[in-house]
């Protein structure tokens, strides 16, 4: 059965409408306050334009960085390293674009390969910062700083950046254990040395350094048997 509609009273009619009542005192507001209102309607576009402006600056930088990149990524792969130097430098020079942590890394790995291991490891070291935690980059860039103090015979410091590499669950964590190994068996650290390379045995099950941990194990002293 259908009820009927309620109906409103005169007085109801005469009441001022929610609407029209927020907007009489919106407009009211706006009257007495119009300079701080125009200001801050001025300060939201100037800050949408500039938001605007920055997105732009980004999106032209990592175009050119693109192109840059990619002719030094070609004389990097080509061996190249000497002229990959300069151009890796260039791509450094679009600080907001994403291709820069790149060039951090591989111009590392360009002065590692021509022996400039100051550089290498100043180069590194900036990648380090440059990357993001628990990324591959960064994982790349720890593995790249450990390889150059291990080549300059920094191998107490390489442990730990191997280390912090090996922590990260990216694709090159068996790399940074067996970095690690290695390090810490030039410092004669024999009870770690074994274990990052048993470690790396367990992803590597077919590697010769099987051997390697056998040697180790025989020349470490025995260990007292548990009572």
């Amino acid at each position: 059965m259908a009820t009927a509609s309620k109906r409103l009273t005169r007085k109801q009619l005469r009441e001022p409408d929610w609407f029209q009542d927020h907007l009489e005192q919106a407009v009211e507001f706006f009257n007495t306050h119009k300079p701080l209102c125009i200001a801050a309607v001025a300060g939201v576009i100037i800050l949408l334009g500039a938001l605007w402006a920055f997105q732009q600056f980004k999106a032209s930088q990592n175009a050119a960085a693109s192109q840059e990149f990619t002719k030094a990524f070609t004389l990097y792969e080509s061996q190249k390293y000497n002229e990959a130097i300069p151009a890796f430098e260039k791509v450094q020079t679009y600080r907001w674009s994403r291709y820069a942590v790149l060039a951090h890394i591989y111009l590392a790995n360009s002065y590692l390969a021509t022996r400039q291991f100051d550089k290498a490891l100043t180069s590194a070291e900036r990648s380090v910062i440059a990357t993001k935690p628990e990324t591959l980059y960064r994982q790349i860039a720890l593995l790249t700083q450990g390889e150059i103090e291990e080549q300059l015979k920094k191998c107490k410091e390489a442990v730990g950046h191997f280390a912090e590499a090996e922590k990260i669950s990216a694709a090159l964590q068996s790399r940074a254990t067996l970095g690690k190994a290695r390090c810490a068996e030039q410092l004669g650290d024999s009870k770690t040395a074994i274990q990052s390379y048993k470690d790396f045995l367990k992803d590597n099950p077919g590697s010769p350094l099987a051997i390697k941990v056998a040697e180790l194990e025989a020349k470490s002293p025995a260990q007292p048997a548990a009572k």
